[in-house]
């Protein structure tokens, strides 16, 4: 009888039993079994998984931001300098100045006509004559001329600027005009006559300093002449309020011009960092995954339409990054200018500042105005990786120098510093951001996940023990249904060793009915012999009683 799919295995035959295949059964029946008692991924493991695909995204977005960013747009769209772009009187006390008005030039504090009344008045007072006059700060004779090194008699009496002109220029007369400037220079008590020899070695040393008593001077003298010129100079010194009002229409327009260029770095980033890394992501996937039917050409427009179409749906980001911009630049430089009141910051801090701020809004936003059901510890996360965004940005332009210091060290790319030094240090600096990201993500996740990591190792543990057990008690089922089937099959086995013995008993006699029948078969053929025997003597006697006959 055939064995089919759905019919219980006969095991009558021999050729039923080697048909019937046990373990092949057993183990279609295990799969369900094994699906349903697979083991979970612990959400550990997963969150580590899914962290490090962040960082792979984040590396490339990152270099992407820092190349267009800090060491492309802003190096191009920024000239930075020393000081920031509002001279503080902090900075002007080092002759550090914004703009070229406000530098010292000799020429614009002329006092023509304050020396001719200066030496008329000494004149008249007897003070001066051809031969001598009175040195203010010795208050002894002296030559009124002398003999140069050429053998020219030339004067020896020169009128100096007791407060030195460039001192009264640091002190606020930066901030004056022309016209204010020569009323600093022409006041008469700042003017005194002394001797060349003295006039020349005091050049633009502060009058408190040179005129002291280590100089051999008489104070007792010197120091009234001082207070004198610098109360002289102090009146042409502007007030607090032109002050207010000198640094408020710089911030002004400085600040409007930082707020345009900014507006337009950040909004501009935000569209080039869209069609490159667009650009990155289509031709990827033209490369990967090739289609026969239709031509790369075509897969290459068709893809760069999507970017185009990207970049256009970016322009509602791209106007909000030049609002925030804006503000961001036009703070920004007024920041530079309040640090700049205490300490001066070289270009490569300005631009530092500028460029953090960015970073210092968001993250000020996000603590402020943190999204809809974001908690507490989503919010620190996201304002902890801005900051560390700034801080790592910081670093990268403080070090650019360093970058281009090495690469200027081989013959063969020192003409190529300036352009790869921001290129390399770019992409330092995005590899870097992307690392602290993804260091301060894994550590937000640990605070986050406090002790469940122990737990969630027991619960794969109890998971992979409960998946065990079940595969033994399918295993034990399988073994049971087998122990069952193995009985059958003995049963059969006894069945058939019961026919084999019945068939050897019935072998056995039909042997000797055999071995009898073959007896038999001997006697019956020797009486048949015999027969035959006597059948030829009878033929024989007959015969020869025939041919008696015929002869008779």
């Amino acid at each position: 009888m055939a064995t089919t799919d759905t019919e219980t295995p006969s095991f009558n035959t021999f050729t039923d039993i080697g048909s019937t295949n046990i373990w092949s059964d057993a183990q279609l029946a295990d799969a369900p079994l094994q699906e349903e008692f697979a083991p979970t991924i612990p959400r550990s493991r997963q969150l580590r998984d899914q962290r490090l695909d962040e960082l792979l995204t984040s590396c490339r977005e990152q270099v992407l931001q820092q190349i267009i960013g800090p060491f492309g747009l802003t190096p191009a769209m920024f000239n930075d300098k020393l000081g920031g772009n509002v001279t503080t009187q902090h900075n002007a006390e080092q002759d550090i100045f914004a703009k070229q008005s406000e530098k010292y030039k000799r020429g614009d504090y002329g006092y023509a006509s304050a020396r001719s009344k200066k030496k008329q008045e000494m004149v008249a007072n007897g003070t001066m004559n051809s031969q001598e006059f009175t040195d203010a700060y010795t208050g002894q004779k002296a030559p009124t001329k002398r003999i140069n090194e050429n053998g020219q008699l030339v004067m020896n009496a020169e009128l100096d600027h007791t407060v030195p002109m460039k001192e009264a220029h640091r002190q606020g007369g930066w901030m004056k005009d022309k016209e204010g400037r020569k009323q600093i220079s022409s006041e008469k008590d700042n003017l005194n006559y002394t001797t060349h020899d003295t006039n020349n070695d005091k050049s633009a040393t502060p009058p408190e300093e040179y005129l002291s008593a280590e100089n051999g001077f008489d104070e007792t003298i010197t120091k009234p002449l001082v207070e004198k010129a610098q109360d002289a100079v102090d009146k042409h010194m502007p007030t607090t309020k032109e002050r207010v009002a000198y640094h408020g229409k710089e911030l002004l327009v400085t600040g409007a011009a930082e707020a345009g260029k900014n507006a337009l770095r950040q909004a501009m980033g935000v569209l080039m960092f869209e069609f490159v890394n667009g650009s990155y992501l289509e031709i990827a996937a033209v490369i990967k995954e090739p289609k026969q039917e239709v031509s790369l050409v075509d897969r290459v427009v068709d893809a760069m339409k999507r970017v185009l179409e990207r970049v256009k749906n970016k322009m509602r980001d791209a106007f909000d990054a030049l609002v925030s911009g804006g503000v961001q630049g036009f703070v920004s430089n007024f920041l530079t200018f309040v640090i700049n009141n205490v300490i001066t910051t070289s270009a490569r801090i300005v631009t530092i500042i500028r460029e953090s701020i960015k970073g210092i809004w968001a993250a000020v936003k996000m603590v402020v105005s943190p999204p809809k059901g974001a908690t507490g510890l989503d919010v620190a996360r996201a304002a902890t990786k801005l900051i560390a965004g700034v801080v790592t940005t910081c670093l990268g332009m403080a070090f650019e120098q360093s970058v281009s210091g090495f690469i200027l060290s081989f013959p063969l790319l020192a003409p190529l510093a300036d352009i790869l030094a921001p290129a390399v240090t770019g992409i330092l600096t995005g590899v870097m951001t992307a690392l602290t990201i993804f260091s301060i993500d894994r550590l937000f996740d640990m605070m986050s996940d406090k002790g469940t990591e122990y737990l969630e190792a027991q619960l794969a543990k109890a998971d992979a023990d409960v998946t065990l057990v079940g595969q033994l008690a399918s295993v034990i089922d399988r073994q049971f249904v087998q122990s069952q089937m193995y009985a059958q099959i003995a049963q059969e086995n006894q069945a058939v060793l019961s026919a084999y013995t019945r068939n050897e008993r019935s072998l056995a006699n039909a042997v000797e009915l055999a071995r009898s029948t073959g007896d038999l078969r001997a006697d019956t053929v020797a009486i048949i012999e015999a027969a035959r025997a006597r059948r030829q003597a009878a033929q024989a006697a007959l015969g020869d009683l025939f041919n008696q006959c015929s002869i008779d």
